[in-house]
């Protein structure tokens, strides 16, 4: 749109109304940037100096500005923790503004949601193996995904073998959980890795108000708090294009103690205005007093050397509308006592003094402070000149606040702690009213409960510093939570450390700050608190937990199991630590001791549901379908509507091989969400068993449009054993896991029916597709050969029977199918050691013990290929694996010197098998 430059009485209204004074050269830099075309206008400020010397002011002034040229503006503080909150705040400031973010609104309300789901399902880690598959065939991946496990440090000797590569990889095994349990991949990802998904939702969301609007003005107070925190995300989509385009009228003010420090402004630094201010002139001072209205020479004197021409002493000294002067020696202490001096009603000054003592304020923390006299004053607090602030809350500066605590705190010890009680005793009961509807497991992860439990353990601490271990302690739960909490933690011990002159606080919120502002930094700061800090029991048995949750998450299953460990000898009763144990045995298949753990688990909190189908899974992978199916049962009985554990059931049904049970409970989680495309996939794989082939290439359609990730986020958790060998790990050149972009086994299952339907070409179509997605999918490769086999293209069916065989040797199915290969292409005796060295194995499985039949059928004798087949048939053999069995034989049969009646037997007892399981 055209921009809009300010009338001059616009600029003379803004400079009236904030009375603002000096910086003239910094005001008028910023108004020619504003009536400069966008293309040629810089758009990243830099604003940097001491505290005090008026960095605030200057951007309150230049919002102003901006405003009056037709500027959207937002400003962002400290209280933005992380990102997504300074998008939130950005958002709601342009939304009152009459600009909303429509579409990052939408986006930042489900993932709060979606992310609280998340959170209560994942309080306890989900691992699998993968199932016993009936035949190789069919043989699936796995079908829930490794643990969301909190990112918690390592320490000790195995800390060496933690990399930030192998955290990464832990990760994708949290993305495999978060899926499955939200079923949909747009939801997933949006928990997963938030800040892709919003981020760009808000630069489009800025982009349109760049296109209605002269100016969109960002201003970043406060970065010497907030980079570590904000400054990779700003980088991110200002100054990199990764997220979107940012439009040329989008200005970025960066305000702070010291310039932005990240060596990647390095190459910006042109495109980049510095803006350092330094403490007024004195003309400037000058004209400030006078505008205030002192005028007296020695007046002015006196000021100007109690202030050291600091702008917020300045302009405290100057509205107090001081009548004398007197000498002082310390300026700071001496402006704000002579400002509280100046302050006629004591009632006003003694709820100043008690206002400073929280780190901010709303009106209902100014009522719990102030006195009652004062109470509905709080319009008068927030226009004090040291005092700012956005919305409903405000704080003091920080040049001001220093003085006025100081004052207290060595004027009155004990009225100082008797105030910091005060205000502990009311965030408490503040919290204590959000755990009327907050589960315990919830709390953390609920910002405003964290705000009240921050700002109770600040006045705790601030009261007596002595508290340290028990902050300490909670330190520890916040460190499973995320980094900007931890931050938080650490910046509150810091903050209590330096108000209360407690040097130990100090000191330990340094250390966490320390550790959070280095990779990985939660796991730093779990560290520190492990091997430094004076932990009680049950703090010191959750640290071991959430340490080996970091070993689980970073492939260490060993190492997470022996925390887990001593967790549970510390505190025996520890359900999350007894599941965590449970699961990292079930991973390192350990079945027996993971079902006595979970057990256990139960027992102590039976009516968890939750709990309940862990041990469902762990059952299930043990192939133990009858106990699982049971504790399906009683899962449901305690939550009828969870999609999740009726998918689950039926998923033990299927394996248990009651085909309609399993149909029942997977229709049913689908009519509960019908968007559930790993339920929808494995009614594809029931159908698929059963001989259904078109209800199962439905279903994977269906299962393959709805997500192509949302499923296959599934099996990133797998080992190598049975269903992991099919389907292996995507690797990057640089050595690290990628997660399948698309839906590689539902691709290869269907490309499986297909073939099986006798439709080669659809067959190959899809098998190339897994294939593509999966290099080494080896199941997918022997079946593409297979496909390729039976279309007469046996030159194709040779490299790939050959490329599984290389990846996975030694297969069965593979030698099977090579096998046959060879017998259609040079006859039975050209493959006859092929055949020998299958008619040796063990038949493991049923696509095993058909190999085996085949065998003795191609060189044995007619007694041992009947007593082969009777095993054969004995076992609950599938339909697909039937099917396989008709086309050997018939292809046998097509052989020279073949003995087609006793093949024609076979056909026959097949053939009446198949009709009997189709009906």
């Amino acid at each position: 749109m055209s921009r809009r430059r300010p009338s001059r009485q616009e600029l003379n209204r803004t400079h009236t109304r904030t009375g603002f004074i000096g910086r003239h050269a910094e005001r008028q830099s910023f108004y020619s940037n504003l009536c400069s075309e966008p293309e040629d206008a810089s758009y990243l400020f830099h604003v940097h100096g001491v505290a005090g010397v008026g960095k605030s002011s200057l951007i309150r002034h230049w919002e102003g500005t901006a405003r009056a040229a037709g500027a959207l503006t937002a400003v962002v503080n400290e209280d933005a923790i992380g990102p997504i909150e300074a998008m939130e705040s950005i958002s709601a400031q342009l939304a009152r503004q009459g600009q909303a973010l429509s579409r990052f609104e939408i986006a930042a309300e489900r993932y709060r949601k979606q992310r609280h789901e998340a959170e209560a399902s994942l309080a306890l880690p989900t691992v699998d193996r993968g199932d016993e598959p009936a035949s190789t065939s069919s043989r699936t991946a796995a079908q829930i995904g490794l643990g969301a496990l909190s990112l918690a440090p390592v320490i000790g000797p195995a800390a060496a073998a933690l990399d930030v590569d192998a955290l990464a990889r832990g990760a994708d095994r949290m993305r495999a959980a978060v899926s499955s349990r939200l079923r949909d991949h747009h939801d997933a990802e949006l928990v997963l890795q938030p800040l892709r998904v919003l981020t760009p939702a808000f630069v489009q969301g800025l982009a349109e108000a760049a296109g209605k609007h002269s100016w969109v003005v960002l201003f970043f107070d406060t970065w010497e708090r907030t980079e570590p925190l904000l400054d990779a995300w700003l980088r991110s989509f200002v100054l990199d294009d990764g997220h979107g385009e940012l439009p040329v009228n989008v200005i970025v003010v960066v305000s702070g103690q010291a310039a932005p420090a990240a060596r990647e402004w390095d190459a910006y630094r042109d495109l980049i205005v510095d803006v350092r201010l330094e403490v007024f002139t004195e003309a400037e001072a000058r004209a400030l007093l006078t505008a205030r209205g002192v005028t007296d020479e020695a007046l002015v004197t006196a000021v100007l050397r109690m202030s050291g021409r600091l702008p917020v002493l300045l302009d405290t000294l100057a509205r107090a509308r001081p009548s004398s002067p007197d000498a002082v020696d310390d300026p700071a202490d001496t402006a704000v006592q002579r400002f509280l001096h100046w302050v006629v009603d004591p009632h006003q000054r003694a709820a100043i003094l008690a206002c400073a003592l929280p780190l901010q304020l709303n009106e209902d923390i100014y009522r719990t402070a102030a006195p009652q006299e004062v109470a509905d004053q709080y319009a008068w607090l927030r226009g004090l000149p040291f005092v700012s602030g956005r919305g409903g809350s405000c704080r003091y500066h920080e040049v001001v606040r220093v003085s006025i605590l100081r004052l207290q705190r060595t004027g009155s010890p004990l009225t100082w702690s008797e105030r910091h009680n005060h205000l502990a005793d009311a965030h408490a009961r503040w919290r204590a009213g959000l755990e009327e509807r907050l589960a315990p497991a919830e709390r953390w992860s609920d910002s405003t409960w964290r705000e009240h439990r921050l700002n109770e353990t600040y006045h705790l601490l601030c009261a007596d510093p002595t508290l340290l271990a028990p902050a300490l302690e909670e330190a520890v739960e916040a460190c499973s939570e995320d980094l900007p909490t931890v931050r938080r933690w650490a910046d509150v011990l810091t903050r209590a450390g330096t108000d209360a002159d407690a040097s130990a606080l100090t000191a330990w919120g340094l250390r966490l700050q320390d550790a959070t502002n280095r990779e990985p930094g939660i796991m730093n700061a779990l560290t520190e608190l492990l091997t430094s800090a004076p932990l009680g029991e049950t703090a010191r048995a959750r640290a071991h937990q959430l340490r080996g949750r970091r070993f689980f998450q970073a492939a260490h299953p060993e190492h997470a199991l022996a925390e887990f460990t001593a967790a549970l000898v510390v505190d025996p009763a520890l359900v999350t630590a007894i599941a965590d144990r449970g699961t990292a045995c079930a991973w390192l298949g350990r079945f027996e001791e993971a079902i006595a753990d979970f057990d256990r688990a139960v027992d102590l909190s039976p009516g968890d549901a939750w709990l309940i189908t862990r041990r469902g899974v762990v059952q299930r992978l043990a192939g133990r379908y009858e106990q699982a199916v049971t504790s399906f049962d009683r899962a449901i009985d305690i939550d009828p509507g969870d999609a999740w554990v009726l998918a689950h059931r039926g998923v033990a049904q299927r394996l248990a091989g009651r085909y309609e049970q399993a149909v029942t409970d997977l229709d049913q989680a689908i009519r509960l969400n019908p968007h559930y495309a790993w339920a929808i996939a494995n009614r594809g794989e029931v159908h698929r068993l059963a001989g259904r082939y078109d209800d199962a290439v439905t279903d994977l359609d269906h299962s393959i449009e709805l997500g192509p990730e949302a499923w296959a986020l599934t099996f990133r958790g797998e080992v190598q054993q049975l269903a992991g060998r099919h389907f292996r790990t995507v690797t990057d050149p640089d050595g690290s896991e990628q997660l399948d972009p698309d839906y590689s086994w539902a691709f290869a299952n269907r490309g499986v029916v297909h073939r099986l339907a006798g439709r080669h070409e659809q067959a190959v179509t899809d098998l190339d597709r897994a294939i593509e997605l999966n290099p080494h999918y080896a199941w997918a490769i022997a079946n593409r050969g297979a496909a390729h086999r039976l279309a007469g293209r046996h030159g194709p069916a040779r490299r790939d029977i050959e490329q599984a065989l290389t990846i996975d040797p030694g297969v069965a199915e593979y030698l099977l199918q090579k096998a046959m290969l060879v017998t259609t292409v040079d006859g039975i005796r050209a493959a006859t050691d092929i055949w020998r060295s299958i008619g040796v194995r063990d038949a493991t499985d049923e696509y095993g013990a058909l190999a085996v039949f085949l065998a003795a059928l191609s060189v044995g004798t007619p007694l041992e290929a009947n007593n082969m087949f009777q095993r054969f048939i004995a076992r609950d053999v599938h339909c697909d694996t039937l099917l396989d069995a008709l086309r050997c034989l018939h292809e046998l049969r097509a052989s020279p010197g073949a003995d087609r009646s006793g093949i024609d037997r076979y056909r026959n007892a097949l053939t009446n098998r198949l009709a009997v399981m189709r009906r």
